[in-house]
């Protein structure tokens, strides 16, 4: 008898294959055979092999945790198992999956259930009983089988105790007053005898002086097995009356416990549902891998896609804080055994004492460290984090701190300027003009270097050896003096403020254009290791979106000893505020520095609307259209004449591409340019930034619940829509077309909709005085008639938004509570404005997204009819098609999108996802016929960021497999241009010398990115640093840094000629952006890896790409904009609007930074891209420097971030990016001369 068994994860089956030996022993003649199913997605040879003994077996089990999608070569297994005479059983989570391969099986019902109660109560002696019913009913052998045992379900384990102990008897006999830990781990492990994981973890913890509590149990509520469910076992063995008897729990199972324990209903925030909110303590996932240990530490990857799902993913739903691997799976005597990895074991039992030491600490003793940021090399930029004022929330932190009992001592700062001022007064990252001893003073600690070589010297070697080369022996030059290292920062009692310390990118700007595994200084590590040994802290916040020590070289996830975040960060607990719309960034930091998140609200959100000379051009347009309507023609030409006025002051001729701005030549245009200023009216900006755990208040709540609201969440109406359609109005409609003239009202379309949105405004308003009462509702809708969809969407406001936003409160809340040591829960995470308010409230650890549902059926809609437009587009512009499309694909958009841009470039080149019938699981790709394309299939090239590659494998491994099959179409090379562009690229290949399966490899590649453990594109860092000649050194940088292949069989070797060769040949390069909340203006990460593209085409291809920037903020209706108007986009609706200016004057010195960082990114651009024009430059220093009322606040408030802002835009001078007159050259060097003296003379606070 011959068994063939393929299981996920480790793919084998102990017990099984112990039972067959012991057969054998006895004379039973059976075979069994156990492989991974990950192991044949990744080996084809091992497959065919695979499918071979397939063929000649008796009996056939696939046993896979999860679904089949995961197995990505089942169906084609399946084509096999279908012909079978062999029974073939299919274990599957998914009762229904298994109830669609019930007729693999091929034996009487009751022969089914049988084999299902073997497999499903596991165990030795079922094992051995499915051989023997396997051999008498297939082979015709004997014995007879026996019945199913049912071995223990669940149970305390503890080697060196007694097995049978109740929970009760157990905790009695633990020393009092110790703190405990409990254990959870597989029963399936405790019956295999796996417990090399849990045995390393017990005596890791005891050492470190936890007393330990290890439970075996499973998941799933099971009557048949006697499993009572997950959540039963931690209520029963982890508490009493209610309370945790644990100070923390480690978690040694994988997947998402409170979905697995409550199947149906899936529950993981703080609901009813999440029994390890009712337990209350910090929850630690440590990974069992399936790796052996030489795989793991020299895996960059640190764990397999499929691990990475089972043991990162979606342990983040239950909101488990995610450490490192503790156990491997070793060969040994033809079995894979379960070892223990002793070091990493270590590292989690000084994390679990650290949180429970956090937890026992009394308050008033407790040390907390807060790390706000300073980017780049100015002293204007404190407290910068996106959309956050980072020394007000800090501040705010502060205070409710000291409310709760902490020693912040006897003068906290009362605002966030207050708290500004004081950092400035001591040291900082930039110690602009002071002598070493002034420095030495105004540090709040320093480390010497006999302190600092011990704790060197505890480093991987490797670690020690990589910060010698590059930065030499310590202490270095970054903010040492003489043999000590400085630490910025101020101390409140027992709370530290302080700065985090210099990346090193910037004070070795041009070792890092080339050397894109730069490493970090020395007074880095010396400021963490002060932080924990000199202070004392016992918690680092960092606060805000982000920081760089998730950024630091090392494995993507499962961190070794030699990984960079781990040797700094230790084991010291991490709180993390950040914000809600940037999961992929955040899940950075859980994964690679075990951080917990606490997420917060996006700045408020409001609508642009219309201001100075762009106000008046609308009413005049209004009123051009209804007199050229009533044949005023006089009145017309007069309006005509204002408008041309107005056109030509503004310089709208850009953006319309009008070559001239004469009356006469206007008229055509002046549809095109209402709908175009009715756009930016429309448009979402930010209003201010936010403040962490503070609601919106007044006008600013309102504005923010209409953005919220604008657009259908899920059952939820629009509230635009649901008002337009109680008037008897289409307001998308109007909204697609604002110039067109509305018959009925006799007025365009466009003030239609200014209507529809005022009087949703007024009903918002009205509601908040009632307290958003819905009792109130049917009061307010008088004027309208047709009320009922109307009444849905206000009550959804009253019941579930505005509730949701009051708890913005809850950010402090949930702070406090993870620094006391106590469970944060978990929550979803995107953009709040894209039909997504059901994200809120904040305050919660987010999770992501399953990356085996990605692209999602919305998303492939979205990303289908993207593609579409930019073809159209391209084609109506260029009249051919483009045969080359570069992409820009960002981890954080393909989670909040649900992978918009995957759909993109699936459909560019013709394919869709098959998904499976199950769980919404991408299964496969499936290749569109040309028929249905209408078109030819378009050729690739994807840059993707460092994140993207951590966090997604198998979408890089599934657009692979996807360019292969397009590759391997036999079509003329007129309808494949990606099959023509192989063939070509393969014979160049093997004229150069290649083989030809290396040449087919080489050809293949489309995905590139920075090295293996590194992250970036280098181009923002040169800019930023000045250090660079013409936009060929920016090009060179983004090769250098980018010039590295992903795939199937790649993993980031280097290949920059390929590269080269890939971005010379673009006709577009295309970044997609999925809300208002973030924009072009609004980072570096846009013109470093976008504008990066751009440079190298034009160095490269000699060429200026057609670039575009898709907006899908509303995904019912995209929109495409090249990237140059894209710019003068936002400069209409954002940037010169005053109501974006008065929105950061609240904020006082970060609010003037988001202004010095807005003209770094357009700067950026226009360096990268050439896209700025002269009256952009021009508007800016017009706006912001020249301005009376601006200039005064800003050299008030930030004079550094004034000095800044004239300093760059005179860089755009001699740089020959901008032609300013004499003029106003001449009041741009006067004023960062004067600010400049100003500074210089200044001592205490202002230096």
């Amino acid at each position: 008898m011959n068994l063939i068994y393929i299981g996920s994860g480790s793919g084998d089956n102990p017990l099984l294959s112990r039972a067959a030996a012991d057969l054998c022993d006895e004379g039973v003649p059976v075979t069994v055979r156990c492989v991974c199913s990950e192991d044949l997605d990744g080996n084809e040879e091992l497959f065919i092999g695979t499918v071979e003994q397939v063929r000649d077996a008796s009996f056939v089990i696939i046993n896979l945790h999860g679904s089949v999608p995961y197995f990505k070569k089942f169906p084609r297994l399946r084509e096999e198992l279908e012909g079978l005479r062999a029974p073939v059983f299919v274990a599957s989570t998914l009762p229904d999956e298994m109830e669609e391969f019930r007729h693999l099986f091929r034996l009487a019902e009751e022969d089914y259930r049988l084999v299902h109660a073997y497999l499903h109560l596991g165990g030795y002696e079922n094992m051995r009983s499915l051989l023997l019913f396997v051999h008498g009913r297939i082979d015709g052998g004997s014995p007879a089988a026996p019945d199913p045992v049912r071995p223990p379900a669940h149970g305390i384990y503890h080697p060196g105790r007694p097995q049978d102990a109740s929970p009760e008897d157990y905790l009695a006999s633990l020393p009092p007053g110790a703190r405990k830990a409990g254990i959870l781990f597989w029963q399936g492990d405790y019956l295999e005898g796996a417990l090399g994981g849990v045995d390393v973890v017990i005596a890791s913890l005891e050492r470190e002086g936890l007393s330990t509590i290890p439970v075996f149990c499973s998941s799933v509520p099971d009557p048949v097995s006697g499993s009572p469910g997950v959540a039963e076992i931690v209520r029963k063995y982890f508490m009493k009356e209610g309370k945790a008897v644990v100070d923390l729990l480690v978690v040694l199972m994988g997947f998402s416990q409170i979905s697995l324990s409550s199947p149906g209903d899936g529950r993981s925030d703080g609901g009813p549902g999440n029994f390890f909110a009712e337990l209350g303590v910090p929850v630690l996932q440590a990974m069992v891998t399936g790796q052996s240990r030489d795989d793991w530490a020299g895996n960059i990857r640190g764990l397999s896609p499929l691990e990475l799902s089972s043991l990162v993913v979606w342990p983040e739903y239950d909101g488990q804080i995610i450490t490192v691997p503790v156990a491997s799976r070793e060969s040994e005597d033809g079995a894979r055994q379960v070892r223990g990895i002793a070091e990493r074991a270590d590292r989690l039992a000084k994390m679990a004492k650290a949180w429970a030491d956090l937890r026992a600490t009394p308050v008033d003793e407790r040390r907390v460290a807060v790390l706000l940021y300073q980017y780049g090399l100015s002293n204007d930029s404190i407290g910068g984090a996106f959309g956050l004022d980072g020394p007000e929330s800090a501040v705010r932190i502060l205070h409710a701190l000291r409310e709760a009992g902490y020693d912040c001592g006897d003068d906290l700062p009362a605002t966030g300027q207050d708290l500004v001022l004081l950092l400035l007064s001591g040291l900082t990252n930039t110690p602009e003009c002071l002598t070493g001893p002034e420095m030495v003073r105004r540090a709040a600690g320093t480390v010497g270097r006999d302190e600092y070589r011990e704790w060197f010297s505890g480093l991987d070697s490797t670690c020690r050896s990589s910060m010698l080369r590059d930065w030499g022996e310590p202490p270095g030059a970054v903010l040492t003096e003489g043999d000590r290292f400085l630490i910025p920062g101020r101390r409140f009692g027992n709370v530290f403020v302080g700065l985090q310390p210099p990346r090193g990118f910037l004070e070795e700007a041009e070792a890092v254009y080339h050397s894109t595994d730069l490493v970090m200084p020395h007074q880095y590590l010396a400021y963490y290791r002060w932080l924990k040994e000199g202070f004392g802290a016992q918690a680092v916040v960092h606060l805000g979106t982000h920081g760089t020590l998730e950024w630091l070289p090392g494995k993507n996830v499962a961190l070794s000893s030699s990984c960079y975040p781990d040797a700094v960060l230790e084991d010291l607990p991490h709180l993390y505020p950040y914000v809600i719309d940037n999961p992929g960034e955040g899940v950075l930091a859980k994964r690679r520095s075990h951080a917990v998140i606490v997420d917060h609200l996006i700045p408020a959100m409001t609508r642009a609307g219309g201001y100075g000379d762009l106000e008046d051009l609308v009413l005049l347009l209004q009123d051009y259209f209804r007199a050229s309507r009533s044949g005023e023609e006089a009145k017309a030409d007069g309006l005509l004449e204002e408008i041309a006025c107005i056109v030509e002051r503004t310089d709208l001729a850009s953006d319309l591409h009008l070559r001239s701005t004469a009356p006469s030549d206007l008229p055509p245009h002046l549809e095109a340019l209402y709908d175009y200023l009715c756009t930016a009216r429309d448009s979402l900006i930010k209003d201010g930034l936010h403040i962490f755990g503070e609601v919106p208040e007044g006008e600013r709540f309102c504005e923010l619940l209409y953005a919220l609201t604008r657009i259908r969440n899920g059952r939820i109406p629009s509230l635009r829509e649901a008002v337009g359609r109680a008037m008897g109005e289409d307001a998308p409609r109007l909204a697609a077309d604002p110039s067109g003239w509305h018959s009925g009202r006799g007025m365009p379309n466009g003030v239609v909709l200014e209507e529809i949105d005022r009087r949703s405004a007024d009903l918002i308003q009205k509601m908040t005085k009632t307290g958003c009462d819905p009792a109130s509702i049917p009061g307010l809708l008088g004027e309208f008639d047709d009320r009922e969809e109307l009444e849905t969407a206000l009550e959804a406001i009253c019941t579930e938004i505005v509730p949701a936003v009051r708890r913005t409160v809850d950010e402090i809340g949930s702070l406090a509570a993870g620094l006391d040591g106590r469970y944060v829960s978990p929550g979803p995470s995107g953009a709040p404005t894209r039909g997504n308010a059901h994200l809120l409230p904040t305050g919660r650890n987010f999770y992501s997204v399953d990356p085996a549902t990605i692209p999602t059926p919305p998303a492939f809609a979205v990303g289908k009819r993207m593609a579409e437009e930019m073809i159209r587009r391209y084609v109506a512009e260029e009249g051919v098609y483009p045969k080359n499309v570069g992409i820009v694909v960002f981890a954080t958009d393909t989670m909040k999108t649900g992978g918009d841009d995957l759909a993109y470039l699936l459909w560019l080149m013709g394919l869709r996802p098959v998904w499976s019938a199950y769980g919404g699981r991408v299964a496969g790709l499936e290749v569109v016929p040309l028929s249905e394309l209408q078109r030819p299939r378009i050729d690739v090239t994807l840059r993707i960021t460092g994140l993207f590659r951590d966090v997604f494998p198998g979408l890089i491994d599934l657009i692979d497999e996807g360019v292969e099959m397009v590759a391997s179409l036999d079509e003329q090379d007129e309808d494949n241009y990606l099959a023509a562009h192989l063939r070509r690229s393969l014979l160049d290949a093997i004229r150069e010398g290649l083989d030809a399966d290396e040449a087919r490899s080489r050809a293949l590649v489309r995905i590139f990115g920075c090295p293996p453990g590194t992250y970036g594109a280098g181009v923002a860092d040169r800019v930023t640093s000045a250090d660079w000649g013409e936009r060929r050194d920016l090009a060179d940088t983004y090769l250098d840094w980018g010039g590295h292949a992903y795939g199937r069989k790649h993993h980031g070797e280097e290949m920059r000629d390929l590269f080269k060769r890939r971005l010379s040949e673009l006709d577009v390069t295309v970044k997609n952006h999925d809300s208002r909340e973030l924009d072009i203006l609004d980072n570096d990460d846009d013109f470093m890896y976008l504008g990066g593209m751009i440079a190298a085409v034009k160095e490269y291809g000699g060429k200026d790409p057609v670039s575009f920037v898709g907006d899908s903020s509303n995904p019912e209706a995209p929109v495409l904009r090249t990237v140059a108007e894209e710019s003068r986009f936002l400069f209409r609706s954002r940037i010169l609007n005053p109501k974006w200016l008065e929105g950061l004057k609240p904020h006082r010195y970060r609010g003037a930074q988001e202004l010095s960082a807005l003209v770094d990114f357009a700067f950026g651009w226009d360096a990268t891209s050439g896209i700025l024009e002269d009256w952009q430059y021009r508007s800016l220093a017009e706006t912001f420097l020249f301005d009376e009322s601006c200039r005064a606040w800003l050299a008030e408030d930030n004079p550094h971030a004034l000095m800044h802002m004239a300093g760059r835009l005179l860089e755009a001078v001699d740089r020959g990016m901008w032609e300013p007159d004499a003029e106003t050259l001449g009041r741009l060097r006067s004023l960062y001369l004067s600010v400049e003296s100003t500074l210089e003379s200044m001592t205490g606070p202002g230096r």
